[in-house]
């Protein structure tokens, strides 16, 4: 457990460092978000590949994490995926949504040409391959238009989000639960910890209002919902607790999702460059939906006009 905290701090200060220099510059979170992109992008193409790790040499006792016994696995290219990850940033630094769509069509379109000249990738295959572009690829990549567009107290929430609802789950389920809630997805999981990630949610809500709208915490901040509510204090945090519930649900989600995948091809972790906390992927797997809700959040609010009472 101690490796685990310490782990988990060094993240959490990484992550307050990149948002501090979005201060600075506000496109400074951008490459963090990259690299976990690119990397969590290679984790689910090794964890949905043919387990044949042989070719990456030394690194693959970092990413073979397989358990024994029947597991499936598919014959995908990860030529569609670098496409997408060289492609996404240009395209959606200068076209926003439009260059998300653009780019995913493009790797659609690699993976298609392949797809029909290489007469050994069967329709699952290829499947499995169009499902790597939306996941994590698609998925990671609107925490960029969120960044660019409504500045980091979006992606600040829908991180923290994450990270409360976990944080709380984890220890409320180790000392007060007992009874499993999905034994067969995810083993660890119990309602205590369930219902405990969703009081964790609300408090992260409520942390980022405190830290970034009345404290000030020096970033790159550009939308507020304080904005839409006279600068109301209690007005905001109310607010800022529902939805930070409502993320913690797609949270939870967006955690069994890859819980789920992790027992269909067999694998224990997605890699294990974060030692006990596994991979980048198991990391950032509940942010994946909590990245396009918070997309849904701030269209909405845009409907309305500032300092609304």
């Amino acid at each position: 457990m101690v490796k685990r905290i310490i782990t988990g701090l060094l993240l959490f200060g990484l992550v307050f460092l990149f948002t501090f220099l979005t201060s600075l510059n506000s496109y400074a979170m951008d490459a963090l978000v990259m690299v976990f992109t690119a990397i969590s992008a290679l984790e689910m193409f090794l964890a949905l590949k043919n387990p044949n790790l042989e070719k990456i040499g030394k690194l693959k006792n970092l990413f073979n994490t397989r358990v024994e016994g029947d597991n499936t696995t598919f014959n995908i290219s990860i030529i569609p995926i670098i496409v997408s990850i060289i492609c996404v940033y240009p395209l959606v630094y200068f076209l926003s949504y439009g260059g998300l769509i653009i780019n995913f069509f493009i790797s659609f379109l690699v993976l298609f040409i392949i797809f029909i000249f290489k007469p050994q990738i069967n329709i699952k295959d290829f499947l499995a391959n169009l499902f790597v572009l939306i996941y994590p690829l698609v998925t990671n990549s609107v925490a960029l238009i969120l960044l660019h567009e409504y500045g980091i107290i979006p992606f600040i929430f829908a991180l923290a989000i994450s990270a409360f609802s976990d944080t709380f789950a984890y220890f409320i389920g180790s000392f007060l639960g007992k009874k499993k809630i999905f034994p067969k997805i995810s083993p660890k999981k119990t309602y205590a910890g369930c219902i405990g990630g969703l009081i964790g949610g609300a408090v992260g809500g409520i942390a980022v209002y405190l830290l970034f709208e009345l404290a000030k915490f020096p970033s790159n901040i550009v939308f507020k919902i304080s904005d839409y509510v006279n600068g109301s204090i209690g007005l905001s945090i109310l607010i800022y607790a529902c939805i930070g519930f409502v993320l913690a649900i797609f949270s939870e989600i967006g955690d069994l999702a890859a819980s789920r995948i992790k027992r269909e091809v067999g694998i224990k972790d997605y890699s294990k460059l974060l030692g006990s906390h596994g991979g980048f992927m198991d990391r950032i797997d509940s942010f994946q939906f909590t990245f396009i809700l918070m997309v849904f959040v701030v269209t909405i609010f845009g409907f309305f006009p500032v300092s609304i009472s």
